[in-house]
């Protein structure tokens, strides 16, 4: 792979959003929208806790309108105005192209993290005295996501040649991973279970809570590179579509594809059998002790434990940082046991079924 062609693709892409106030425009907004979602909500006074928690519930769904923005013209605004064909005569391969277009919307993505992060950060520190660790690591969630988006809102711009249909694939193509966190209010709990471990929130919430696991780094990496490789077939497709054997080269990379997002699939199970985790919050919120470990480990199958906790969204100043810590423990506790200690969460409002069996 061919590193001047790189920069020279990635600078092209850069400097050409940033050389349209459109993408000013968008980056404040995006700033604008992080900050109402981290501390316009109540449950942010309610809980007392300078934290994101409020912004990590939303940001899947700014993100499902933002990167669309970003990946929009990547490839289709080059195929609108005829340039595509002038960029394919260059001496790079077609990944060489994918790859340096990818790290232009990266570094796009990047910059508009990095605003919101100071901030954030800057009221988060008027208002109280955040956990550093805990809040970078927050941060570094919130760009895996935004990685694993970008890459898909990459194969939609490579679909089209119309701004505004790439837009809507984008957006299309990303929604199942971020509504995937809400499939128990249509389905049964288990399959709900299921489908809701391979969504972008449910993945993110190592991140939100300090912790760096490979499984979750695993995840996202896994998207880029499976997507990437389909925007690589997109883009390759003008030599072999006209030709007498073009289905069948189009069915083997279907199966090639097919293959990638299998293996890809296995690397991320692997890595959620042996995970490997650095809890990098000052207080450790997030860590257990080896006996603890150990013993959650040793469960036997005929041992399934369910642990119902009844919890109320908002608790006197006192005790916010001790709800924290709770529901943080049973979460690892029910990731350590393997699936033989079961942790149901439930929310108690006054004068409701769930507080009448509190």
């Amino acid at each position: 792979m061919k590193w001047y062609v790189l920069d020279a693709v990635f600078k092209r892409n850069f400097v050409s959003y940033f050389s349209n106030p459109t993408g000013y425009v968008f980056i404040c907004v995006f700033v604008l929208l992080g900050s109402l979602a981290a501390f316009w909500p109540p449950e942010f006074f309610n809980s007392n806790l300078a934290n994101l928690d409020q912004l990590n519930r939303y940001l899947p769904y700014i993100l499902l309108v933002f990167i669309p923005a970003i990946t929009m013209s990547v490839w289709a605004d080059e195929r609108r105005q005829g340039t595509d064909e002038l960029i394919l005569t260059i001496p790079a391969s077609d990944i060489e192209v994918v790859v340096g277009k990818y790290l232009s919307a990266v570094g796009i993505y990047t910059v508009a993290l990095i605003f919101s992060c100071v901030c954030n950060l800057i009221i988060l520190q008027i208002w109280g005295n955040p956990d550093p660790g805990l809040f970078l690591t927050n941060y570094l969630g919130y760009w895996f996501v935004g990685l694993a988006m970008l890459a898909i809102g990459m194969v939609a711009s490579f679909l089209t040649s119309n701004l505004t249909v790439s837009f809507i694939l984008g957006l299309a193509l990303n929604a199942p991973l971020v509504v995937a966190d809400q499939a128990s209010s249509v389905m049964g709990p288990k399959l709900a279970a299921i489908i809701r471990s391979w969504s972008l929130t449910e993945n993110f919430i190592d991140f939100g809570r300090g912790i760096v696991s490979l499984s979750a780094v695993g995840y996202f990496l896994g998207i880029v590179v499976v997507c990437l490789y389909v925007s690589m077939v997109l883009i390759g497709r003008r030599h072999w579509t006209g030709r007498r054997d073009g289905a069948r080269m189009g069915a083997h990379f279907v199966v090639r594809t097919v293959g990638l997002a299998v293996a890809a699939l296995g690397v991320v199970l692997m890595f959620r059998a042996y995970d490997v985790r650095a809890d990098l919050s000052a207080e450790q919120i997030s860590s257990l002790s080896p006996d603890t470990k150990r013993l959650l480990s040793g469960l036997q199958a005929e041992q399934a434990i369910e642990v119902t906790a009844y919890v109320s969204p908002a608790v006197p100043e006192d005790y916010a940082q001790t709800r924290l810590t709770l529901l943080n423990m049973l979460r690892q506790f029910q990731r350590l046991s393997g699936g033989k200690l079961r942790v149901e969460v439930v929310e108690t409002e006054t004068k409701t079924e769930a507080a009448s069996l509190a």
